[in-house]
Formats: structure tokens, C-alpha cells, sequence
């Protein structure tokens, strides 16, 4: 499989796969020595009381944060955007159908428990099963046949060729735990830090792993996240010391964090974008006028400009940034034009249209105020959104995917994984319920492609399909922006998404 073309940027969008038939050795390094030792308090959005630790329920950074710091993976996307073996040791393929994993042997879990093969088996299933609820469900579906071929090998059989296919395993989803491990609410991993309380919505504690088996890692000795919803909180605490890292840092502070020679901003470019969903399934977004209607009426460079203050880059309502290899840039870059959305309106048989906007802070913490400009410039064509403010709390459960039109916020993923959970028909994820016969097909020629031109055109095709009939309204790839105390070391930004691709916990260390 030699025409397989590799090629991994910064920003997290891998687009091609390591070549198969490939053995990876791991290799981590560090610019600085860490020091052992202390506590690491982290005041942290994502967090609400519907939160469990079963991974197939995994949607906020509270239940990802904690799963990658109990548990490991099998492999790790590093900052620099490289794909590492993690506890999958090496992997072979010859044609992206068929592979061998070959786990790491020596791996203890916290109840003592040494890793094998059947673990991994039993964890790649509970996303896989006919009866899952797995967010994952789709991605790991396409698995047809997975086996255990020996006490530390594991062999799998896709349902078509995936040249990037071992990208999906470091979906956030895919945590490795015992074999028939159910108790949830004591996750129980092979990771840097063994969990000692969780309390959803909360609070989790940590305790550092003294086994663990990356001696390069998992630096400091027991670690306290307090999940604090509200962005001023949070900045009070980092201010007043009583944290050392938050997260999803409002934009409109960023120049005060600057200024302040205690603490540092840790910037992500271009890690997430943010959507405004219009349900496939409901009327009035089920008419494609309507959705175009209301991409032309969206003033995106205000919001940029304005809302963002320039920590960011333009979408055109599409998932893929301008800076992935696979970007189509011979698409129109969709701007604010009233006329067109009006010529959409009445093609769609009326004069003007009345909506509610369903928004919230846990997409993202500007989507309010993004929301309002979106309000604000509507109306001039002929669009009336009624904005209405939904609490982080449940938001994930009682708004997402069940409101005709509602903000939505998405990590970086491998191309193949950004078009088949958002957009395939019967993901678990596709939160627009968006089906296209067309784009299905196009997306399983792309994954099975090799050769990186094609592939590059064909995902270029499924850019045009979105962006003139799809269900999202992109005005924005936003920046993450976190913030730390000075004391924090090797906190690097990732282009997974913020607190380092969620690996905050075991990457960085405190320097008294």
C-alpha cells in the first residue's frame, strides 16, 4: 500500500494515513525536564449533570478529560498533529481492509489487571454492538469482523478500505478498559491517574498512577478539576490563584490574560467549528431554500471580526478549514448578502421568515453573542430569529438534535470521520438528520481511495455537496484559547481541541 499518502499538519486535520504495512515505534520527547510532584487544580467548562463516565456517552470535555487521564487509548495524536502508537504497540496492513494491532504487553490496569488483547476486544465492541448507544456507534460499525489472534494481537476486517482507519481509535470515545468492565462511575483504566471521586457536574478527583507504565508522563501527584460553566468564574479563579488551568478562555479577555505576568494564554488555531444546525427532519429547515436563505443572512465576518476578535477564520458552510490538505478552495466564499437570501425566501413561497434560535455556552462560550449578531444582521433579509438562551446544564441532552435550529460546536476529527459522524445517514451523531444518497456513496469511494489526488478531489465534491445543500450554517473555524498560571510547564496547544487535545492532565507538570 505503498500509494498511500501521509500527511499530518498541526492543526489536527490528518489527512492521510500512515502507510500500512508500517511498524510505529512510539516516540515522546520533551523540551524541558518536568518535575514530579504537586497538585494541578483545573476550573473547567464542559461539564453538567448528566455526565457519566461510560464512554460511549462521551459529549462534554469533563467526561474526555478524565476518560484519557484514567484510561489510555490506542493510539495518541501528539501536539504537533503526529499519530503515535499509544497501547496498540505497532499495526500492519497491506490492503486497508484487513489489519493486525499488535498491543503493548506489560500494562497494568489500576485494579491489577495486566492488558491483553480480549480488553481491547471488549472495549472496540461497546461502541460496535447491534444494541449500542455509542456516539461512536457509526465509526466503529464499519468494523466487520474483529478478533482476538493472540494474548496481545488483534486483528480486524473493515467493511471496505479505510487507508486513515487508525485514526479512528484516537476518537475520543475509544477508551480501553477491562474486559466485561461495566462499573462506570469507578472508571477504571491503564492510565496516568486512577480516578478517586466523580461527581457529574461537579467535581472529579485524581490521584497520580504509580505504575504507570510512560515514565515520561504523569508528572504531577493528584489533580482536582472543579467544572465552573460560567467564563467569568472561571477567570476569577485563575486570577485569584485558586485554579492553575481553565479552558474555553472568552475572547473578549484575552488581552487581559496578555497583560497579566502571572498568567499565560495557551492558543489552539483553528480547532473548532461552530455551527448553527438546520434540522433535515422538521419544517421549515427541511427546504433547502430556507437553509440557503439562512446561510446568506449570516454575517460571519462580523462575527469574526467582532464577537471572535479576529482568533479565528471564516467557514463556508462546509466542516473543513482552509488550512486541510483536502480543502476545496475553488468554492464560492459564502459572505453576508441579503438580496440572495431573499431570492431564496421567495423561492421558497414566502416573503419573510420567523425562527427560533436555540443557543447556548456549551458550544461554545461566545454562542450567545454570535447568536445575537446573527439576530441582529438577519433582519435585513428578511429573517427573524428569536434567540432564545438555553442553560450549559442538559443543554446536550434536551436541545441538541432536538430543535429545528440550534448552535452546535465540533473538534477537529480525520476528514472521514467529520463527513461520516456529522453527515452520514443513520450516524448517531448526524445532528441534522441530513440524508443524502449521493454524498454517501462519494464518501465511501473517498475512504476506500488511495491515492491522494482522487481522494482529494472526491472529498473536494463532498465540500460543493455541503455547501449548496447541506444542513449547517459554518460562519466560523474558531481559535481554542486556554489559560495558566505561569507555574504550569508543558502545556502545549493542540489542534485536537483545547487543554492540550484533553491530555492537559498527564502532559504538564508545576514548578514551585
Amino acid at each position: 500500500m505503498s500509494n498511500c499518502i501521509s500527511s499530518l499538519t498541526r492543526r489536527g486535520f490528518l489527512a492521510g494515513s500512515t502507510a500500512a504495512g508500517l511498524l510505529l515505534p512510539l516516540g515522546v520527547s520533551w523540551a524541558a525536564e518536568p518535575r514530579k510532584g504537586g497538585e494541578l487544580r483545573i476550573a473547567m467548562a464542559g461539564g453538567s449533570s448528566d455526565n457519566s463516565l461510560d464512554p460511549r456517552a462521551f459529549t462534554q470535555q469533563m467526561q474526555r478529560v478524565v476518560g484519557v487521564a484514567v484510561c489510555n487509548q490506542l493510539v495518541e495524536i501528539l501536539p504537533d498533529g503526529t499519530l503515535v502508537p499509544e497501547l496498540a504497540e505497532s499495526w500492519e496492513s497491506t490492503d486497508a481492509i484487513n489489519w493486525i494491532l499488535r498491543i503493548r504487553k506489560d500494562v497494568l490496569f489500576h485494579n491489577g489487571k495486566s492488558l491483553d488483547a480480549e480488553d481491547v476486544v471488549y472495549s472496540v465492541n461497546l461502541h460496535r454492538s447491534e444494541d449500542s448507544t455509542s456516539g461512536a456507534k457509526s465509526l466503529f460499525g464499519v468494523i466487520a469482523e474483529l478478533t482476538a489472534t493472540g494474548s496481545h494481537e488483534v486483528t480486524l476486517k473493515l467493511d471496505s478500505a479505510n487507508a486513515e482507519f487508525m485514526r479512528t481509535f484516537a476518537d475520543y470515545h475509544a477508551m480501553i478498559v477491562p474486559k466485561g468492565f461495566e462499573d462506570w462511575a469507578n472508571l477504571t483504566g491503564t492510565g496516568g491517574y486512577i480516578l478517586e471521586s466523580f461527581e457529574p457536574g461537579i467535581r472529579a478527583t485524581l490521584k497520580r498512577n504509580p505504575d504507570y507504565w510512560k515514565t515520561d508522563r504523569a508528572h504531577v501527584e493528584r489533580v482536582e478539576i472543579t467544572v465552573v460553566n460560567d467564563p467569568t468564574a472561571r477567570v476569577a479563579a485563575l486570577q485569584s490563584g485558586k485554579a492553575d488551568i481553565i479552558n474555553q478562555l472568552d475572547r473578549k479577555v484575552a488581552a487581559f490574560i496578555n497583560r497579566n505576568d502571572a498568567l499565560e494564554l495557551v492558543r489552539s488555531p483553528g480547532a473548532v467549528h461552530w455551527t448553527f444546525i438546520c434540522a433535515f427532519n422538521a419544517k421549515p429547515t427541511d427546504d433547502n431554500h430556507i437553509r440557503e436563505a439562512l446561510k446568506y443572512g449570516c454575517d460571519r465576518k462580523l462575527m469574526l471580526d467582532v464577537v471572535m476578535g479576529g482568533l479565528g477564520s471564516l467557514g463556508n458552510d462546509h466542516p473543513i478549514s482552509p488550512d486541510n490538505p483536502y480543502y476545496n478552495g475553488a468554492l464560492e466564499q459564502r459572505g453576508f448578502d441579503p438580496d440572495r437570501a431573499r431570492f431564496h425566501l421567495k423561492e421558497a413561497g414566502i416573503e419573510t421568515l420567523s425562527l427560533e434560535l436555540y443557543t447556548s455556552d456549551a458550544a461554545l462560550p461566545e454562542a450567545v453573542s454570535l447568536s445575537e449578531v446573527y439576530q441582529s444582521k438577519a433582519g435585513a433579509a428578511g429573517i427573524n430569529l428569536n434567540v432564545i438562551r438555553r442553560p450549559a446544564d442538559g443543554y446536550w441532552s434536551d436541545t441538541w438534535m432536538k430543535k429545528p435550529f440550534a448552535v452546535s460546536s465540533w473538534l477537529n476529527r480525520p476528514i472521514d470521520q467529520t463527513f461520516s459522524l456529522i453527515y452520514g445517514t443513520g450516524s448517531a451523531w448526524n445532528e441534522s438528520y441530513w440524508s443524502n444518497e449521493r454524498f454517501d456513496k462519494l464518501l465511501a469511494e473517498g475512504k476506500a481511495t488511495l491515492d491522494f489526488d482522487k481522494r482529494k478531489e472526491i472529498y473536494g465534491e463532498l465540500q460543493k455537496i455541503l455547501h449548496e445543500e447541506g444542513p449547517s450554517v459554518i460562519p466560523i473555524f474558531a481559535d481554542f484559547l486556554d489559560a495558566k498560571s505561569i507555574r504550569v510547564k508543558g502545556f502545549e496547544p493542540s489542534g485536537v481541541s483545547d487543554l492540550s487535545g484533553d491530555r492537559v492532565i498527564e502532559r504538564v507538570w508545576i514548578e514551585e
